[in-house]
């Protein structure tokens, strides 16, 4: 399957508008500011957020959205049955570095793991020849104003389709928060889950958000990728879910944690930004979102 890595993106760099209240939030700041320290601080103790001219206002709380990388993460996030399929068993290792004179030694220490370590992004380059790979893709796509799909009430049986997301009135240029209420598998089990069906993806595409980023482990059930491919199936039936996003250059981050803390929130800006790997088919995130 061929990608077009290096391709400009239609009309370049993509921007956003902040939400209607944060200049009035900077307009109340200017004004306490006029008034002296005292209602400066009076202001600060209310929730004014500090706005210096042409500045975003600091958000009222921060949510991370990543699981902390210990050594079991991908174990406890995926269970030991999605690993053997991978053909990893998922850990983390960090190694002491020695120099050889060991008196010299810095404290520093080489560290292994897979490319798709707890929250990670999952770029083009996993699927298509030349296409992104993490530090091919623009930052300005992997921060902005996030829009969240709860879907904790959709079974875990069926997929996602199309007239499940019509109801929540996607835009383009969002950032796609889907949440899906994902629960790691408990002993041998595969990971369960509503995954993200093939049309369901393609009209995500043709939406064109910025970003889709899930607390799914995967777009699609992990046994269920393995059934397709015992059965011979081809790369572009195997990976159909993943495909309207990857040629459409839409970057996709799974393995989110804390989206439920999120449902009640109407203004939220996603920033989830990956190490910039240059030879690789993805890479861990730390995935925050702001609050205001």
């Amino acid at each position: 399957m061929r990608g077009e890595r290096g391709a400009a993106r239609p009309g370049g760099p993509r921007r956003w508008e902040v939400p209607a209240r944060w200049p009035a939030a900077c307009a109340a700041r200017g004004r306490a500011r006029a008034l002296g320290p005292l209602v400066l601080f009076l202001g600060g103790l209310l929730g004014i957020a500090g706005c210096r001219a042409q500045s975003v206002p600091l958000p009222s709380r921060i949510v991370d959205l990543s699981p902390a990388l210990t050594a079991d993460v991908n174990v406890q996030r995926l269970g030991s049955q999605a690993l053997q399929f991978l053909g990893s068993d998922g850990r983390i290792r960090s190694t002491l570095i020695v120099p050889s004179d060991p008196a010299m030694a810095f404290g520093l220490q080489a560290l292994h793991l897979p490319s798709h370590s707890g929250t990670h992004l999952d770029t083009p380059a996993r699927l298509l020849r030349g296409g992104d790979r993490p530090a091919d893709v623009h930052l300005d796509q992997l921060f902005g104003p996030a829009h969240l799909v709860d879907l904790r009430w959709h079974t875990r049986h069926s997929p996602i389709q199309i007239t499940d997301l019509e109801l929540a009135r996607i835009m383009a240029d969002e950032i796609v928060l889907l949440l899906v209420g994902y629960e790691p598998p408990q002993g041998d089990d595969w990971p369960r889950f509503a995954p993200l069906s093939a049309q369901a993806s393609e009209w995500l595409a043709a939406k064109q958000i910025r970003a889709l980023a899930t607390d799914m482990p995967a777009l699609v059930l992990y046994d269920e990728l393995d059934e397709r491919m015992r059965r011979g199936q081809p790369p572009e039936s195997i990976w159909a879910e993943y495909l309207p996003l990857f040629q459409a250059r839409i970057p996709v981050i799974v393995g989110l944690v804390n989206l439920e803390a999120l449902a009640r929130e109407r203004n939220i800006v996603f920033a989830g930004f990956p190490m910039p790997l240059t030879d690789a088919d993805g890479a861990p995130v730390r995935a925050a979102a702001l609050v205001y």
